[in-house]
């Protein structure tokens, strides 16, 4: 049963990688991606191929982890039996509430609680726009890095070091993982590496810059200078992808592109970030 379960979870990455390319209206290879996806489904058997598919039409995630004992997306406790069931994974389970697939991840990215600035930013009134996922101490207008990986770590050693995750070595090992079911890079030297399925806290990005710019695997072969490094806990899934969307339809502006690769400082980073999604990030 742990060989279907695995092949759920790859089912999904790549359902999810196929939604990302969609969302970005890249030109990444999304036949080949369709393709990987039917032959998932062909080995699957049908009972839980079928129920996998129907899952998928009212939720965007079909196989969630369980994270202290609940359902990551739907926050429902499960009786402790269940938990035992998951993890002896005999048989595939499911979370009584909304139905979906469960499992327990052998690593999960965790976001720290609330510190320094954080704490203060709470008393403040409500952020909106982009400002609800980022912040001026998450924006690197100098990455050190020279490859796709070192800017990942780069960047989430910044995101551990201002208390927006606990671990970055957990977070740069997942992100990688998923570059490795194919590139996050887009058109424009645009690319999105991220980590799904992230335990508490909200969607949180951070963002790089590199002026020289590093091949990310972009699909029109271009080197790629601006990169956001994305936490998404599970029930953010959704709108992470209208967050792409809006990210990649800001900056698939020359205009919009220049702008931020001429900013020298975190402040200017952030001002320029903040009014040009103005009005694609709401």
């Amino acid at each position: 049963m742990k060989n279907v379960l695995n092949q759920l979870i790859q089912l999904q990455e790549l359902d999810f990688a196929l939604s990302e390319g969609k969302a970005s209206s890249t030109k990444m290879p999304l036949t080949q991606l369709e393709d990987s996806i039917a032959k998932i489904l062909k080995k699957l058997p049908e009972e839980y191929s079928d129920r996998y598919k129907r899952l998928r039409q009212r939720v965007p995630l079909a196989v969630v982890p369980l994270v202290g004992g609940a359902c990551a997306p739907c926050g429902m406790v499960v009786p402790v039996a269940l938990v035992q069931a998951v993890k002896m994974g005999e048989q595939l389970q499911t979370c009584p509430h909304c139905g979906r697939f469960l499992y327990l991840p052998e690593t999960m990215a965790k976001q720290a609680k609330k510190i320094g600035s954080r704490m203060e930013a709470e008393e403040r009134p409500a952020a909106v726009g982009i400002a609800r996922f980022s912040s001026l101490n998450l924006m690197m207008p100098k990455l050190a890095a020279t490859t796709p990986e070192e800017a990942i770590a780069e960047l989430a050693q910044t995101l551990a070091k201002q208390g927006y995750i606990e671990n970055a070595d957990v977070v740069t090992d997942l992100a990688l993982k998923r570059e490795a079911i194919i590139a996050t890079a887009v058109e424009h030297g645009l690319a999105f590496p991220h980590v799904r399925d992230v335990e508490g806290g909200g969607l949180t990005l951070a963002l790089g810059l590199k002026e020289k710019g590093m091949d990310f695997g972009a699909p029109d072969e271009k080197l790629t200078k601006i990169i956001f490094l994305i936490v998404i806990p599970a029930p953010s899934s959704a709108f992470y992808l209208r967050l792409l969307a809006g990210l990649v339809r800001t900056f698939a502006e020359t205009d919009a592109r220049r702008a931020l690769l001429e900013c020298e400082t975190p402040t200017q980073m952030w001002k320029a970030l903040t009014k040009l999604t103005r009005a694609t990030i709401p």
